[in-house]
């Protein structure tokens, strides 16, 4: 059984692929099949008037001209084949693939031409453009590589880009064990390792070290993951260069660690001259006592009330230069402090005994308003208060010019939500033209003084503690130098 002429008929007229009959010549309408007049929304009738204008999209690579030259050229070359955006009766456009091919009808050549709606494959295309692109340009930015393991962590695929960090190509790392390549941390064969990638309980975050053939050091940082699917399980290991962030990393723990020794250093050097001040003053008193008494006695006028006293003016100059030792003995027990759990008024207290003094020789009142509730922080008690002392050394500055009349220093402490917070504030010239973010970084004072530290390298201090140091407007006038510090509950 052949088709005849009636049965491609029944065929044209039942295919979802719209068909269009235009006259060669002049490129009018003949005929439309039904599929044709439903994507359009319009009969039969209505559409053989209609030209290429009217149903075609108003955007200027669709106008009446180009639609022309289109059926032209597959009246020349026999075919023609674009996509071309139609427009419905109601006005919706559509974008159709389109193949115009040329005929030859009893009564004369015409132009057939057959389109289907593309506008969902082409909007579904566009969107995994957009997702391929997008993950392109994800692995580009995080210079991401990609390694599948066996269940022994030897290398079953690479990634090129994984390939090049670890500075070989695929071939030659095919089967190699990971660890050969460099030590991870954790351990690949670490219990809590092997148990969790068993279990496939989530990823684990791997470090790796790797030694290249020209002696430079390669640090990368992934995540290790047991992967299951089609019945089997693979560890995917997803990896990135992390070298300059580790040695950053390195440099910062350097400087961290020389600051701290620098700042203990010259925090011991300003105590030795506070010490070599204070002392010198009992120690000289308890001198001229003992001449006194050795001249008494040399001269045979000593009676016991005047032995009795002399001894016990020596007894107090004495005791005063061993309360000094002990309190700098207790403030710097350990030449290397670590981290530990402290109350911030007690830090504040200790410190203050050395600002005092500093305060009793330039003639400037101190006025403590501690906190009545602890304020327990972490962090390195010498650290901190060195820092105190600055701050207020800074303030005695200030307020000990002829410029300032009331001679005062305040030291505050106190919670504020979340923070433990020490306030130092005088009565001096303020903060006229000095934002208060500005102060420490060169518009205000930041001079090393006798404190050793300065106002700059006391804020990279706190901020190593997780702080920050704020310089405010005293009311009426002055300054209030505020420095805070995370409560560790």
């Amino acid at each position: 059984m052949f088709p005849t002429g009636r049965d491609f008929q029944e065929m044209v007229e039942k295919t979802e692929t719209g068909i269009l009959i235009h006259e060669a010549a002049s490129k009018n309408i003949l005929w439309a099949n039904p599929a044709a007049c439903r994507m359009f929304g319009f009969t039969l009738d209505e559409l053989r008037p209609l030209k290429a204008h009217h149903m075609s999209s108003q955007e200027r690579q669709y106008r009446r001209s180009v639609g022309v030259a289109w059926l032209q050229d597959a009246v020349v070359h026999g075919s023609s084949r674009r996509q071309w955006k139609y427009r419905t009766k109601d006005g919706q456009d559509f974008l159709a693939d389109a193949v115009a091919s040329l005929l030859t009808f009893q009564d004369g050549q015409v132009v057939m031409v057959e389109f289907r709606n593309i506008a969902e494959e082409v909007e579904l295309q566009e969107e995994l453009s957009w997702v391929s692109q997008s993950l392109q340009r994800i692995m580009t930015h995080t210079s991401a590589g990609i390694v599948v393991l066996d269940e022994m962590n030897c290398i079953e695929d690479i990634s090129p880009l994984a390939a090049q960090l670890f500075g070989r190509t695929p071939d030659e790392l095919s089967g190699v064990y990971l660890e050969d390549l460099g030590r991870c941390e954790p351990r690949l064969t670490a219990e809590p390792v092997v148990a969790k990638l068993d279990a496939a309980a989530g990823p684990v975050g791997i470090m790796q070290e790797i030694e290249k053939s020209d002696g430079s050091t390669t640090w990368l940082a992934g995540f290790l993951e047991a992967v299951v699917h089609d019945g089997m399980t693979s560890r995917v290991l997803t990896i990135r260069d992390v070298t300059d962030r580790v040695e950053w990393e390195r440099r910062h723990a350097y400087q961290e660690a020389n600051l701290q020794y620098l700042s203990r250093y010259n925090a011991m050097g300003d105590m030795a001259m506070i010490l070599a001040h204070e002392l010198g003053q009992p120690l000289a008193a308890s001198t001229n006592y003992l001449s006194g008494l050795k001249a008494r006695i040399s001269d045979r006028s000593l009676d016991p009330e005047a032995l009795s006293y002399g001894l016990d003016r020596m007894e107090k100059q004495l005791g005063r230069a061993a309360e000094i030792v002990s309190s700098v003995k207790r403030y710097v027990r350990r030449i290397e402090s670590t981290k530990a759990a402290i109350d911030l008024n007690e830090t504040v207290e200790e410190s203050l005994y050395f600002v005092r003094l500093r305060a009793a020789e330039r003639g400037v009142h101190i006025s403590i308003d501690r906190s009545r509730s602890p304020l327990p922080v972490e962090g390195e008690s010498v650290l901190i208060g060195q820092v105190v002392i600055n701050l207020c050394f800074n303030a005695i500055d200030e307020i000990v010019l002829p410029s300032t009349s009331v001679k005062e220093l305040t030291v505050r402490t106190a919670r504020r939500g979340e923070w433990a917070c020490v306030s130092v504030l005088d009565q001096g010239r303020g903060m006229d033209g000095a934002s208060g973010n500005r102060l420490a970084s060169g518009a205000f004072s930041a001079k090393q003084d006798s404190s050793g530290i300065g106002l700059i390298i006391s804020e990279h201090i706190v901020e190593r503690h997780g702080g920050s140091i704020r310089y405010l407007p005293n009311h009426p006038h002055g300054t209030e130098v505020r420095m805070c510090l995370p409560i560790s509950e």
